[in-house]
């Protein structure tokens, strides 16, 4: 992995478009500099669809941006962090909660979320991928670019490096 300093990408890019995540998202992950191209998806409480996301498919120098609307669930524990770890996920990104933080911040993915929570949702509720989703005054699309480091997170439409 790259030696990624959002800091200098900001400087270096004044003329793209670059927009940072609020510093209330923290990184519960192992991985804590990052980059990739985002993969959407929007839950309606349940993590089942990416679950299967994580485990079913190459994640090879992917993000998924997940908006679960903040709901006060844990999303991602560490058995979504294994699958998106085998299956060479760069990092998942949660307008949300995560769970099994002791655990998650061995595996060697970035995980950045705004809290944690230890109950999780068992429906199977719907959900819908590769559409843009926004939160915190940031739109993500499908194919757009993050950063990360241990300064924060950054997006932009076009690949700065």
């Amino acid at each position: 992995m790259k030696n990624i300093h959002t800091a200098d990408l900001c400087d270096d890019n004044q003329d793209k478009d670059i927009k940072v995540l609020p510093s209330k998202f923290k990184n519960y992950g192992a991985l804590k500099r990052f980059y990739g191209q985002i993969e959407t998806i929007k839950l309606d409480k349940s993590n089942w669809r990416l679950l299967e996301m994580l485990r079913d498919e190459d994640g090879e120098g992917k993000i998924v941006v997940v908006d679960n609307a903040q709901e006060f669930f844990g999303v991602v524990g560490d058995r979504l962090m294994a699958f998106a770890a085998k299956n060479n996920w760069q990092a998942i990104i949660v307008n949300g909660y995560v769970r099994d933080t002791d655990e998650t911040q061995n595996i060697n993915i970035g995980l950045f979320a705004i809290g944690t929570c230890p109950l999780r949702n068992f429906e199977k509720n719907s959900s819908t991928r590769g559409h843009e989703i926004t939160f915190e005054g940031i739109t993500f699309n499908q194919g757009d670019y993050i950063y990360a480091d241990n300064d924060g997170v950054i997006t932009s439409k076009t690949k700065l490096i």
